[in-house]
């Protein structure tokens, strides 16, 4: 039975596990699941690595499992709407949180080297293959095309770190149907509701503050900002910078919020969200299932 238990402890406490995860990583083996554990294995195949279906997915945010006392993103299938946890190491948990906070280094980090390395090398990330679970490890691969080759490649690697490349290139992020049959327990934390950024059905929001507010011109009322749109939502006429006053009729106080009405009924099939925007108040439906991912975005916020 699978436990999703979103709660929000006091950013103190967040930041107090995060301080203890940084004493102990050195010498720490690695945490449960989160593909640290052995090393990497080459695909057996450069042209034909995966077999099985492969499903459209999004990363919808990261946070900390109670369970396992480590990082945790989370990653949602688009059609079915099933969430999959991937635990994840602390260097790598602070690269995939950089990247959904839209905060570039003033030097680049390993995440961003090696984006500038595909750049500069005439090559081109395409997809990131959540692609199975050995023991407690999960694999990736990299599906990577490089200028003037007729096949692509296939390259190995840790889930957490394909995920860190896919939000700061815009890569699509697949998962094997497999594991989705028999989803792990765990008990998702929030981080504090101020620190919270959440990517869902191609919008991407973030909690309200001063900033954003003399940015956007925005009232002094409750609910939660978009700060990228992209796919349907884009289409159907959503905005950087609109601030969403209800979710199917209810008033939002954090962008998890997003992630628990989109949970709720798994029968649904569209979201109902009303947005405020230069003094008017539009309810826009988005649908729920989809076939194919949003075009991602870089990360960046502001």
């Amino acid at each position: 039975m699978i436990t999703m238990k979103i709660t929000t402890p006091p950013l103190r406490v967040f930041l107090g596990l995060l301080l203890i995860a940084v004493v102990c990583f050195a010498c720490a083996a690695s945490s449960n699941r989160s593909g640290e554990a052995a090393p990497p294995t080459p695909a057996e195949s450069a042209e034909s690595p995966l077999e099985g279906d492969l499903l459209p997915a999004e990363l919808t945010t990261i946070g900390w499992d109670a369970l396992s006392n480590s990082p945790v993103v989370l990653l949602r299938e688009l059609e079915s709407g099933q969430v999959l946890p991937i635990w994840i190491g602390l260097a790598e948990a602070r690269a995939i949180g950089l990247a959904l906070h839209g905060i570039e280094p003033p030097r680049p980090m390993t995440h961003d080297l090696m984006v500038n390395l595909l750049i500069n090398l005439d090559a081109r990330l395409e997809e990131v293959l959540v692609s199975e679970l050995r023991g407690d490890t999960y694999y990736a691969l990299l599906k990577i095309w490089v200028a003037g080759e007729e096949q692509p490649r296939w390259i190995d690697s840790r889930p957490s770190d394909g995920l860190a490349l896919a939000l700061r290139t815009g890569a699509a992020i697949r998962i094997s149907a497999a594991l989705l049959e028999e989803l792990p327990e765990y008990q998702f934390l929030a981080p504090d509701s101020s620190e919270q950024v959440v990517r869902a059905l191609g919008l991407t929001v973030a909690a309200v503050n001063d900033e954003f507010r003399e940015e956007f011109s925005l009232p002094d009322r409750a609910g939660i900002v978009i700060v990228a749109v992209s796919g349907e939502a884009q289409r159907r006429g959503l905005r950087r910078g609109d601030l969403i006053v209800e979710i199917n009729g209810r008033e939002p106080s954090e962008p998890f919020d997003l992630v628990e009405a989109i949970s709720e009924d798994p029968d649904a099939e569209t979201l109902r969200i009303t947005y405020w925007r230069a003094g008017e108040e539009t309810t826009v439906e988005l649908p729920l299932k989809l076939s194919e991912p949003s075009a991602s975005e870089s990360g960046k916020i502001a």
